[in-house]
Order: C-alpha cells, then sequence, then structure tokens
C-alpha cells in the first residue's frame, strides 16, 4: 500500500492507494499547523481504513513548489517514516499533481500556479501529448501582470487563483480558460497514482537526500 503525503502549501493532503482503488482521501486547509496536524491524520487515516503502518510499503511525498514550512514538515514526516521502516520514498512535483487532473486539450497549454505571496504566482508550464500533459518549460515565478503578458495562445490556467488573480487573468478572454474549482483542488489521489507508477517502476528516492523545491524570491524556480 502507498500513503501519499501533501504538505507543500496551506492546503494538506493525504491519501492511501492500493493500486487498485483510493482507500482514503483527505484535503484539508491548515493556518500554519501543519507539525501539529500531519501525523495524527495519518494514523486516522490508516485507522478508519482497517490499516496499520505496517502496510505501508512506499510513501509518495509532494516535494513542491511550495513553502518552506509545509514542505520540510512533510519531508521529515516521510523520511522519518521510510528510514525508520525501509519504505521506498517517491518525491513528486507540485504542479505534476493538480496537472494530472486536467482534462486533455491539444489545442491549449496548461499554466499550473500556486500562490507565492507577496501576490505573486509559482507558475508551471505544460504542453499534452498523447500520455498526457508534460512540462514544457522552466517554472517561474511571476506577478498576475506578468503571467497574463505571458499568455498569448489559447491556455488552460488551473491552481490557487484568489480573486484578485483571477480578475487580471479574466481580461485576456480569447485566450484563457479556467480549470473548475473542483479541478483546482490539489488532491493527494493523484499524488498516489503518479507516485505508485514510478515505484512499479523501480523510480524511486533516496531519502537520505531526498530534498524539497522551495519557492525562492528570484526569476527562477528550480526545477
Amino acid at each position: 500500500m502507498l500513503l501519499a503525503i501533501d504538505s507543500a502549501t496551506r492546503r494538506i493532503g493525504i491519501a492511501l492507494y492500493d493500486g487498485t482503488q483510493v482507500l482514503h482521501e483527505a484535503v484539508w486547509q491548515s493556518t500554519n499547523r501543519h507539525s501539529v496536524e500531519l501525523t495524527p491524520c495519518i494514523h486516522q487515516a490508516l485507522e478508519r481504513s482497517g490499516m496499520t503502518i505496517k502496510d505501508v510499503q512506499v510513501i509518495g511525498l509532494a516535494i513542491g513548489p511550495g513553502s518552506y514550512t509545509g514542505l520540510r514538515i512533510g519531508t521529515a514526516v516521510a523520511k522519518g517514516l521510510a528510514l525508520a521502516r525501509h519504505l521506498a520514498l517517491v518525491g513528486v512535483s507540485t504542479f505534476d499533481i493538480l496537472a494530472a487532473a486536467q482534462t486533455l486539450t491539444p489545442d491549449h497549454r496548461l499554466a499550473v500556479v500556486l500562490s507565492a505571496g507577496r501576490k505573486r504566482l509559482a507558475v508551471g508550464w505544460f504542453e499534452s501529448d498523447e500520455t498526457g500533459w508534460r512540462a514544457a518549460a522552466d517554472p517561474e515565478l511571476l506577478l498576475p501582470e506578468e503571467l497574463s503578458k505571458k499568455i498569448r495562445n489559447p491556455t488552460l490556467v488551473c491552481g490557487e487563483l484568489d480573486s484578485e488573480a483571477l480578475a487580471v487573468l479574466q481580461r485576456k478572454r480569447k485566450n484563457v480558460a479556467f480549470a473548475s474549482p473542483a479541478q483546482n483542488l490539489r488532491r493527494p489521489a493523484y499524488l498516489a497514482e503518479i507516485a505508485w507508477r514510478r515505484w512499479q517502476a523501480g523510480d524511486t528516492d533516496d531519502p537520505a537526500t531526498l530534498a524539497p523545491h522551495y519557492l525562492q524570491t528570484g526569476e527562477h524556480i528550480p526545477k
């Protein structure tokens, strides 16, 4: 069984997945209480599913971009479990989790956005092929006005948009489509599916060296 952990932003999510079905999924908004909420919720999820930590074989972890506090706590929990119980660990981009929920639109690009504070947005660019959405450019840190100027072709926008950023992007009526509120929710079930496929393919990370991708104050966010 796989345990998915996403605490990359104030929105926290956990899921349990056995390769066939999602056994448990929970998403909630935290007011910077990640350290006191995450571990109890994992134990509660296992208990409600009739499982114990002994049933977990692999952990899927959202590794950012995201906030320093959220990523630090989630990474510490995931690494601690992986090292203590000799579990496989798979790190997944926060952008990839959101992209996985979006309907493929071959005539559109995809812009996945996360709130980066001070009115800024962390933006990941994707294009579609026959297998799904694929990262098409380096992530960027942009103000809503800067993102709007970069959208010159039909683009689907999803993720964390407040009303102010939404109003700015809505001016691009001809070139911008918006994901629904449900598709904007970063669901840990998608994280679980991505991590499971990578684990089955033997693509895992070393718990001792896996590092999260924090939001940066410079122009670009490292991959």
